[in-house]
């Protein structure tokens, strides 16, 4: 059994993240990891912070091509996962979120920006740099 927003071979959450199909293949689709998918993980949500959108825009369009592997990356999807679960689907902590702060002042977050206000690099997840998201 595969994800549920993947229908007669259409995969329903493009109409919300359209990056989807440049940086995820149908293998996630149609497997039990879907439940890793980190666009399933926020549809599944009942809470979205208000700059999600933006966050991903930025971080999709900012990162080079090779992004596509760093994602698919078991390391890199439980930080990312984290992140989402964390601030970006909690009505409560998404407030606490260095980059939903800069955004409230009108600022653009830097790239690499976590919620907690430390910087990360790609490189640390390329190496596998222990990142916690605190």
């Amino acid at each position: 059994m595969g994800c549920p927003h993947y229908i007669d071979c259409t995969r329903m959450c493009i109409q919300f993240f359209p990056p989807v199909l440049e940086h995820s293949n149908f293998d996630t689709c149609e497997s039990e990891d879907y439940h890793d998918c980190l666009a399933y993980i926020v549809m599944r949500k009942d809470f979205k912070c208000k700059y999600l959108q933006r966050c991903i825009e930025k971080t999709i369009t900012n990162v080079p091509g090779l992004t596509k592997h760093i994602i698919e990356d078991r390391t890199a999807i439980k930080i990312f996962k984290d992140i989402v679960e964390k601030y970006c689907t909690s009505e409560p902590q998404h407030v606490h979120c260095a980059g939903y702060k800069l955004f409230e002042q009108g600022v653009q977050p830097p790239l690499g920006l976590l919620p907690d206000g430390k910087k990360v690099r790609l490189r640390d997840i390329l190496f596998k740099k222990e990142i916690v998201i605190e």
